[in-house]
């Protein structure tokens, strides 16, 4: 297993639950789905491999079933039985993605701040987003959530892009029941 140096960053986690599909449900080739769990855990490998100045590393994922059971309405064109009533009892998966965080964000600061940011500090955060979105880009990522909360930056005042897998991830967001981006 490869390790990352991560010097003076901090680790954060962000926890969602993957969306589940039905017991009985399979491909157009007949075989059944592949859980989205695992489709995340297998997109989450190719991130992990990214290393830049102005991205935060992932670290680790972690599966894991939820213990509540999640009761999701489902049409009956679907071809759900008339027994189940119309609902069907999925167990969602959470999971749980370690990464890279530093404290402070570009938001937090602008909010801090009673001037808005000089021409000099305005062209080096603009400079190291754009470092990352290119390199991002060039291994097939869209960040999709780039916001100021997203933009954080290190002790040493290197910028990082942050949250730019989770798209990536969770397969254009199909895999999950929110809306991402």
């Amino acid at each position: 297993m490869r390790t990352k140096e991560l010097r003076t960053a901090d680790l954060g986690a962000t926890t969602f639950f993957a969306a589940s599909h039905p017991p009985d449900g399979c491909g157009s080739n007949g075989l059944p789905l592949t859980p989205n769990s695992i489709v995340i855990l297998g997109k989450f490998q190719a991130l992990r491999t990214l290393s830049h100045p102005n991205i935060v590393s992932y670290v680790d994922i972690v599966r894991g079933k939820h213990g509540e059971v999640l009761t999701a309405y489902v049409d009956v064109d679907l071809g759900v039985s008339p027994k189940t009533n119309g609902t069907l009892a999925l167990f969602p998966e959470r999971l749980m993605v370690v990464s890279e965080h530093h404290q402070f964000s570009l938001a937090a600061i602008l909010k801090e701040r009673n001037e808005p940011l000089n021409e000099q500090e305005t062209t080096w955060i603009a400079r190291g987003c754009l470092q990352g979105l290119s390199y991002l880009h060039h291994h097939g990522i869209i960040h999709r959530n780039l916001h100021p909360r997203n933009i954080l930056l290190a002790q040493k005042g290197d910028v990082k892009l942050s949250e730019y897998g989770l798209y990536h991830m969770t397969d254009n967001g199909r895999a999950v029941f929110f809306p991402i981006g």
